[in-house]
């Protein structure tokens, strides 16, 4: 497959106000729908330097409110939490979910997690107005994810140009939406067989819609796209600054008792049992980050 230099498509982009999201365009919603991602401004923008900050340093040693982190690893946070660096990718990554936020994060880092995350949530209330699921069946269908039961991580990415390698490897996100951070070009879909790139818009967040909502919605009269993505290979520029993102993940819980798995929702019959969430986030992950595969189902 491909990269188109030149996209033949217009990605839409939304203004987010009292959880309703109003599209420059008449048919955005329904075209940002088949995309798969879009674009999204809240209404009321709010200070995203801490988090930049932190994406450029987390992974450096050394005393510092936003560096050392790469000391913080799995054994000392749990399974698909804390540093990763893996050979395979130029990513050297750091994620963590909501319930060791206040533990771990400098408080103004928290500050803006918790404002991502309700922007993720307000983001998924508002397409699944625009769906024919029923309301009554909106948080068992979403795995109780947009309550404080739900899987919700801060993932921030450094790329490391001086790494022969792609720069992140082709997948969806496994979840519901990740509004994700990203400042510089890298960043491709793939839409019709062809990648296309990305651009970053300066005060915008990138909305990708995951497995979670595709599997949901694929029986309905309106499906939702989970868009499969990269990063290009970032070359080594002496005196560029490196690649940095960092996104909020909007994900199923992971108690059993709140969430027996993903759902598709048949009009006719309801919701219907389709995979036990645990295992394909586990699948996904290790295809995602596995040098001769990628994190699709």
């Amino acid at each position: 497959m491909a990269s188109m230099t030149e996209c033949k498509y217009q990605w839409q982009r939304a203004v987010l106000s009292a959880r309703r999201l109003h599209f420059d365009q008449a048919e955005g919603l329904q075209q940002a729908l088949r995309d798969g991602f879009f674009f999204v401004e809240p209404a009321q923008a709010f200070d995203l330097a801490p988090g930049d900050r932190f994406a450029r340093q987390f992974y450096l040693s050394g005393h510092g409110t936003y560096r050392g982190f790469c000391t913080q690893t799995e054994t000392e946070l749990g399974k698909h939490q804390g540093y990763f660096c893996r050979d395979a990718d130029q990513t050297e990554q750091f994620f963590l979910r909501s319930s060791d936020w206040h533990r771990l994060f400098p408080e103004a880092v928290r500050i803006q997690a918790q404002r991502m995350k309700t922007l993720a949530i307000e983001v998924l209330l508002a397409v699944l107005a625009s769906l024919n699921i029923p309301p009554a069946l909106w948080r068992k269908a979403t795995g109780h994810c947009m309550a404080s039961q739900g899987t919700h991580t801060l993932t921030f990415n450094h790329f490391r140009p001086q790494v022969n390698a792609r720069g992140l490897n082709i997948h969806k996100d496994s979840g519901w939406v990740t509004v994700l951070r990203s400042l510089e070009p890298g960043l491709e879909v793939l839409r019709d067989g062809f990648w296309y790139p990305i651009d970053p818009r300066p005060g915008s967040f990138i909305v990708n819609f995951g497995c979670a909502m595709e599997i949901l919605t694929r029986h309905t009269a309106t499906p939702v796209a989970a868009v499969a993505h990269r990063v290009v290979q970032q070359p080594h520029e002496p005196g560029k600054a490196d690649r940095f993102s960092y996104a909020l993940f909007l994900d199923s819980s992971l108690d059993k008792r709140f969430c027996e798995g993903l759902y598709s929702y048949r009009p006719q019959i309801g919701l219907r049992l389709e995979a036990d969430f645990e295992q394909f986030l586990k699948s996904i992950l290790e295809h995602t980050y596995e040098p001769h595969s990628a994190g699709l189902y």
